[in-house]
């Protein structure tokens, strides 16, 4: 059963709508506190401007940093090394760009192609340390930073950094495995040579490391007992 509507009376119509009555009490609120809706109105401009600087600062940064990256990496596919290195020194000064850590892995390689590994070693945990856990770029970084290490006879160090590149699921895994095995031998570390070129066989069945295999199960056996 339909209810009849209310009729207005003159009395409702001299009432202030809620429109009216809200729009009132803003203006009321802006006289009592002008200044500091002046303020928080200058403010998030100011604040605006600043966040619109800083991405415009950052494109042009990495706009330049390309253009350097891709002169630095033309150096480096030439085999001209050194002159790659200080072509990525370049690069590094753009510091808020992605191609700056990009050029600490670059810079690593260039200095083992030229057998620095002191300062191979520095760019690798540079470049580590620009790097998210478990990601693609750690596990290179670690596999070329362990690389530099071996390199330079410092095994136990390297053999750190290949079991952490062998932790993170991608495509150097089986090469971080390979690099604990060559370290464990180098170390005179025969058990954990063999556990380790063991696990390399099951990562890759169809390697000829599997003779290496043979090789040392043969060589433990013949070690006098409890050595």
């Amino acid at each position: 059963m339909a209810t009849a509507s209310r009729r207005l009376t003159r009395k409702d119509l001299r009432q202030p709508d809620w429109f009216q009555v809200a729009t009132e009490k803003a203006i009321e609120f802006y006289a009592g506190h002008r200044a500091k809706v002046l303020a928080a109105g200058v403010g998030f401009v100011v604040l605006l401007l600043a966040m619109l600087g800083w991405q415009m600062f950052k494109e042009r940064q990495n706009t330049i940093a390309s253009a350097e990256f891709g002169q630095a990496i033309a150096l480096f596919q030439e085999g001209k090394h050194r002159e790659a290195v200080a072509a990525f020194e370049k690069v590094e000064a753009y510091r808020w760009s992605h191609y700056a850590a990009l050029a600490y892995l670059y810079q690593a390689n260039s200095f083992l192609a030229i057998k620095d590994f002191d300062k191979a070693i520095s760019a690798g945990h540079r470049f580590v340390s620009a790097t998210k856990p478990e990601s693609l770029y750690r596990q290179i970084g670690l596999v070329t930073l362990a690389n530099a290490e071996e390199q330079k006879r410092l095994c136990k160090e390297a053999s750190g950094h290949y079991a952490e590149a062998e932790k993170i699921s991608g495509p150097f895994r089986a090469s971080a495995i390979m690099g604990r095995a060559r370290c464990a031998e180098q170390l005179g570390d025969v058990k954990s040579a063999l556990a380790a070129y063991k696990d390399y066989v099951r990562e890759q069945p169809a390697s000829m490391f599997s003779l290496r295999v043979a090789e040392l199960e043969g060589k433990l056996a013949a070690q006098p007992a409890g050595k």
